[in-house]
């Protein structure tokens, strides 16, 4: 133990002058919280959750926010679930954070989630496509009804052919998107993707993952479900809709509420909807392990393969010392 403290004591030096983030990453239920808190209370530093939907105010027990009176958590409830957080922004509200809060203050900022997309867009040298324009869509679904599809795939194949080339000639949501950035920028959408096929980070970034076997896995999730209903996630869902949020984004695509909202409007029995969290909760851990598995910066750890939380957290160190090293 007095070895692995050493250690520790020496590697939060090193990350501190070397400016370095740490980033925690994986499926859901898989134990990201968890080390990420042991480490900050060790580091006495603070955690960013990098989670969509951890932003917003009243979404506690169905994204699992967890509080502690050892460290502070950044990122959460930010926001009332009316008010829709887009990856950019997200962007913009986190990287002033981690500089100010953390960076200069000699602090290791720990970043832990299962939100890819909003991970790349806090760590990476990223451009973002402009945002949609309601009017240009409109316009464009409208002529689409008119003249038919065929026409405007014809004319994003002169303006983007690299993206045309990419999707079906019937995708008219990819279609109009396509036709709408470049309206608004002048520049192809393909043009924005380029860069997502580069992993090149703003910060000097360590990137861990964690995952287990799949049937563990699943089973941690199952029994997290479990504990959310028991913790009064269905109390939590009707006191959103009490306030007014029913058709709120975040309501609607959080895996969790959309369920529970089917049965408070009596879509489904309470077994149903609770099959069905966790039913969609294993094909979200499946989506967000398709993600991170495209990213070789990450330092991948099977947390099933330790007994103990030591001998994990050895494991851990031996990854930052050989990045920083490297």
């Amino acid at each position: 133990m007095q070895q692995l403290e050493a250690r520790a004591e020496a590697l939060r030096e090193k990350l501190v002058s070397q400016k370095s983030v740490l980033i925690i990453c994986g499926p859901t239920g898989v134990g990201k919280s968890k080390l990420a808190a042991d480490w900050a209370q060790r580091w006495k530093t603070g955690i960013i959750s990098v989670d969509s939907m951890q932003v917003y105010q009243g979404m506690t027990i169905g994204t699992d926010k967890q509080y502690s009176p050892h460290f502070k958590l950044y990122m959460v409830d930010l926001f009332t679930p009316d008010h829709y957080i887009t990856a950019v922004r997200f962007r913009q509200i986190c990287r002033p954070l981690i500089e100010q809060n953390f960076l200069d203050r000699g602090k290791i900022p720990i970043l832990a989630g299962g939100s890819g997309l909003y991970i790349r867009a806090v760590t990476d040298r990223l451009k973002f496509a402009p945002p949609q324009d309601r009017d240009i869509r409109h316009n464009l679904g409208e002529k689409i009804k008119e003249e038919g599809i065929g026409k405007y795939y014809q004319l994003l194949q002169k303006v983007d052919r690299p993206y045309s080339l990419k999707i079906s000639a019937n995708d008219e949501r990819r279609i109009i998107r396509g036709l709408e950035v470049y309206y608004i920028s002048g520049k192809p959408f393909s043009s924005y993707q380029d860069d997502w096929e580069e992993r090149d980070s703003d910060y000097n970034s360590i990137f861990i993952g964690l995952n287990k076997d799949r049937k563990l896995l699943y089973a941690d999730i199952e029994s997290r479900v479990d504990l959310m209903f028991e913790k009064g996630l269905v109390d939590e869902v009707n006191k959103l809709l009490e306030q007014g949020f029913e058709h709120s984004f975040p309501l609607k695509q959080a895996v969790g509420y959309r369920e529970v909202i089917k049965y408070i409007k009596g879509q489904i029995d309470l077994e149903q909807c609770r099959k069905l969290v966790k039913q969609n909760t294993r094909r979200l851990a499946k989506k967000q392990l398709t993600w991170f598995s495209k990213d070789p910066r990450i330092n991948w750890i099977r947390v099933d393969n330790y007994d103990n939380i030591l001998s994990l957290n050895h494991d851990f160190l031996k990854i930052i010392e050989e990045r920083l090293d490297g």
